[in-house]
């Protein structure tokens, strides 16, 4: 720990320098500039995991998923839309700081066989099919965002939850035919989910049953329709992280402790032309022994503490991909210097790693 200017206790250097507003900030950029993407991710495990699921039960038809904004497929087409910050794990942490109803992986398989039983819909076209608008009703109804759902109804699933109003609980079916449709599909295709029984004397055991049939006959089937129109895809998605969130950049700014981004910028460039430019971050790291033994020295600050400073100047300077003309190293390594002292001597004296 080290002591602010009037005698109390700071928090550690690696707590300030990477403080929840910090943290935003840093990727408060263009969602389309992200480069996020599902492969590799623990989403791919989960799509991999539905994948199975369908298979196992037969079903030939294997949905696209895409990142976006928000959970669905596009009308009528059957790709699965999933949000963004799903595919990151701080992306993740700062969604549920945000909102507080972040998904865990139970829950994000729930919604996965959900879509999925959206997108078999329109793959196969069966919301035309008479028999289903006979279980379910007409697609074509007028969807609704509020409705008065029925809590002790036995003729829908239980599956998603949602709040309409004061009331809360697993009544999405009730919205509409199509997500009735999804939301039995979703139960149905749930390993383990033992639907017969639980559902048995209720209403809703007649649509499950249909849907087992209905499963059975169109599932090795190729299906008529795979692709279609993307809403909202992330390439296309041109606002900011904050500007997504309706939040106040210059709030945030003010209270990010460690957001160095910008004063990083202005001693490395990002576009240097005509000669081999040297990375930043690989510029600190040769100099980060020198840096910290100086910059401690200098302002009496524990080398524990200059050291983070420094490790999180490298890492910010290799993600924003700054470089530095081999030529003006000398004049650099007096920049990063005078930053970093700059920087400490904020920290001990006010708590933080930011200029005023």
């Amino acid at each position: 720990m080290s002591f602010r200017g009037d005698g109390t206790m700071a928090s550690t250097a690696k707590d300030i320098l990477n403080n929840w507003e910090t943290t935003l900030m840093e990727w408060n950029k263009p969602l389309s500039q992200m480069e996020l993407m599902i492969e590799g991710t623990g989403l791919e495990k989960l799509i991999s995991r539905l994948s199975a699921e369908m298979e196992h039960k037969g079903i030939r038809f294997k949905p696209k998923f895409y990142l976006t904004d928000t959970w669905g497929c596009p009308n009528k087409v059957p790709v699965i839309g999933i949000p963004f910050y799903y595919a990151n794990p701080s992306l993740s942490q700062i969604e549920d700081r945000m909102n507080g109803d972040l998904e865990d992986e139970h829950e994000l398989m729930m919604t996965l066989r959900h879509e999925a039983g959206h997108a078999i819909n329109y793959a196969y076209r069966l919301y035309e099919e008479p028999e289903w608008q006979n279980v379910f009703g007409r697609f074509d109804e007028p969807y609704r965002d509020f409705f008065r759902p029925s809590p002790q109804s036995r003729q829908f699933v239980k599956h998603l939850y949602q709040q309409v109003g004061s009331y809360a609980g697993r009544i999405y079916a009730q919205k509409h035919p199509d997500e009735d449709f999804a939301e039995t599909f979703a139960v149905w295709l749930t390993p383990r989910s033992n639907w017969r029984a639980k559902y048995r004397n209720w209403s809703a055991l007649k649509k499950l049953k249909y849907v087992d049939r209905l499963i059975r006959k169109i599932g090795p089937k190729k299906p008529l329709v795979t692709d279609g129109e993307r809403i909202n895809p992330i390439e296309n998605l041109n606002l900011t992280l904050l500007e997504y969130y309706n939040k106040s950049e210059e709030r945030y700014r003010q209270r990010a402790q460690g957001y160095v981004d910008d004063v990083l910028m202005e001693i490395f460039s990002t576009n240097g032309k005509g000669e081999k430019r040297i990375p930043a971050a690989g510029f600190i790291d040769k100099n980060r022994h020198h840096l910290v033994e100086r910059i401690s020295h200098w302002t009496g600050e524990k080398t524990s503490s200059v050291d983070a400073l420094i490790e999180k100047l490298s890492d910010r300077a290799k993600e924003l991909g700054l470089n530095l003309s081999p030529r003006r190293q000398s004049r650099k390594l007096i920049e990063v210097t005078a930053l970093a002292t700059t920087l400490v001597m904020n920290y001990t004296y006010e708590g933080k790693f930011t200029l005023n």
